[in-house]
């Protein structure tokens, strides 16, 4: 489906300028009571909600390096 290309590119996107962003998929459950509170009636498929922001300090990822984790074979 393309919708995870695109959505893959907002998310991008968004780090790109600063943001903390997040794909919400678990919500994809509950499409009436956000069309609800959206106000949108059922002719609109929900496919992705993304929530966005500015992170309130910015963390610093504990993962190992690719370096530290590529076998060079010979």
């Amino acid at each position: 489906m393309t919708i995870g290309a695109c959505v893959q590119n907002m998310l991008l996107e968004a780090h790109s300028l600063g943001l903390g962003a997040c794909w919400l998929g678990e919500i994809l459950k509950n499409k009436h009571r956000v069309n609800e509170i959206l106000n949108l009636d059922d002719r609109y498929e929900l496919f992705a909600v993304i929530v966005s922001g500015y992170p309130v300090e910015k963390t610093s990822s504990s993962r190992e390096k690719i370096e530290e984790l590529i076998l060079k074979r010979i």
